[in-house]
């Protein structure tokens, strides 16, 4: 670890009810004049490690590259044993809004005092760097405060709350019917049956679904139906666990749109990722984690079984929309909200911003965007429309001038054990920002865990790596971008 000073700053609130907002500043003693913001994860609460290293990549830390490195716990200090799901600090309207969009500016301008204190001067560059939570905060950040940045590193962003919510919500109702939930062995025989019908469809039978459009496209679940639609055993699906696949991966039609404009929610790539089929890969259990959990959803929620994804909307039920610590997740209207629909439009509203990406292209501003097509948490569909939404408000030259989005096939969110991501994503945004050296489909994705160290392009959506024909399936070189 090199040589380093660490400052801890307080901002205080508005609200004298609202938390503080507590952060670090890493600040090297080789400096590059330059700064990196590190974002959180989940529902904040902790401080991020300021001399550690953004998730998914192997290179070296920014703190060792010489950057002087900032974050903040989001707004509110969680001691919950799992602070990632605490909801219950962003009760408070202010800490909410913290949590949503607004720490980043806050911890942006006191880092920038300090580090301009400490040198003597601004720092020349300012990066963004998050994933999930930490990569929404970065595209609010960079859309409402354009000046303040020079580039942002996004992966799996935690973007439109509210939209994400009420998928995760459907999701969680529709595994907690009765019969529905699929078993380890289950989800095995689903993930065979797509390999069967998909994995060779980007040339190469390697165990990674690359055309995932295509894939969705074909494979039928309901072929592997038992005969009379009850549950015979693990050969087969029962109609009740056919229809969960099918609502997991269809759209959630809105009764009425929401306030930011959304009328459904994506849906997820459920048949293309491995959702937790029981290998014994040592990240298994966090696949299973972030995918559908090992047993059906519960209330209260078992920390030791059930998904991230009821666990999150647990929290966000009780603590921000219903404001009621007994209310049972399950019984949420994801399609109406019931009673709770203003609440429900109110925090809606807050959740535009963040693709008003005009200022940020005019400046010269750089967005490196990364997805796993297999993300059970954070859609990818709803980063499609995302970077779909950038291209028709400032038009294609801006958004191609400004933003490279990519997405890895078989990656879920933060790990796999299809295709577990290493990518020095900092790297590649340096050189774009600091000597135009454009990504384009240049960059290259290295696999920890599905066959550990080989390599694929990543491919600009929607856009995926296809093999060639000839040389080393696991070589990068071997792989060119094709259209679906």
């Amino acid at each position: 670890m090199p040589e380093h000073c660490l400052v801890t700053a307080e901002v205080f609130p508005v609200d004298p009810e609202a938390p503080s907002i507590l952060l670090s500043v890493a600040l090297p003693a080789r400096w590059n004049e330059k700064a990196v913001w590190l974002g959180g994860g989940g529902f904040d609460g902790v401080i991020p490690d300021v001399t550690g290293n953004s998730l998914n990549t192997l290179a070296p830390t920014p703190l060792a590259r010489g950057y002087a490195v900032f974050a903040s716990d989001g707004g509110h200090q969680s001691t919950a044993a799992s602070p990632g799901t605490d909801a219950s600090a962003l009760a408070n309207e202010e800490a909410y809004r913290n949590w949503l969009s607004d720490a980043p500016k806050k911890v942006r301008d006191v880092a920038g005092h300090v580090i301009r204190t400490y040198y003597g001067v601004d720092a020349a560059r300012f990066y963004a760097v998050g994933s999930s939570t930490g990569g929404r905060e970065a595209l609010f950040a960079t859309a409402r405060f354009p000046a303040d940045w020079d580039g942002a590193l996004v992966l799996y962003p935690a973007r439109n709350v509210v939209n994400t919510m009420v998928g995760l919500t459907a999701m969680v109702q529709a595994l907690s019917a009765p019969g529905a939930f699929p078993s380890a062995a289950k989800r095995k025989l689903v993930w065979d049956a797509v390999l069967a019908g998909c994995d060779d469809l980007d040339g190469l039978t390697d165990g990674v679904v690359g055309d995932v459009v295509s894939c969705n496209a074909r494979f039928d679940v309901t072929a592997l139906r038992c005969a009379g639609g009850a549950d015979t055993g693990d050969a087969c699906l029962s109609d009740a666990q056919i229809h969960a696949f099918e609502a997991i991966d269809a759209p959630v039609r809105l009764a009425s749109p929401l306030a930011n404009g959304d009328t459904e929610f994506a849906g997820y790539n459920v048949y293309s990722a491995a959702q937790g089929v029981g290998t014994d890969s040592p990240l298994e259990p966090h696949v299973r984690s972030v995918g559908l959990g090992s047993r059906a959803p519960s209330f209260p929620v078992d920390p030791l079984t059930s998904s991230l994804a009821a666990a999150f909307v647990d929290s966000f039920m009780r603590h921000v929309v219903v404001k009621d610590p007994s209310f049972d997740y399950r019984t949420f209207d994801a399609r109406t909200f019931g009673p709770h629909a203003a609440r429900v439009q109110a925090l809606s509203a807050l959740d535009v911003g963040d693709a008003d990406m005009g200022g940020f292209a005019a400046r010269g501003g750089k967005l490196l965007l990364l997805h796993g097509t297999g993300d059970m948490l954070t859609t990818p569909r709803t980063t499609e429309r995302y970077v779909e939404g950038v291209r028709a408000s400032i038009g294609a030259t801006a958004a191609d001038a400004m933003l490279r989005y990519y997405e890895v096939p078989g990656f879920q969110h933060a790990a796999s054990t299809v295709f577990q991501v290493s990518w020095d994503g900092l790297g590649a945004l340096e050189k774009w920002v600091e000597t135009g050296n454009d990504p384009g489909d240049d960059e290259v994705v290295t696999d920890l865990a599905g066959v550990a160290g080989r390599t694929r392009p990543l491919c600009r959506y929607p856009t995926f790596a296809r093999y060639r024909g000839t040389g080393d399936p696991d070589d990068a070189a071997s792989f060119a971008c094709a259209a679906p």
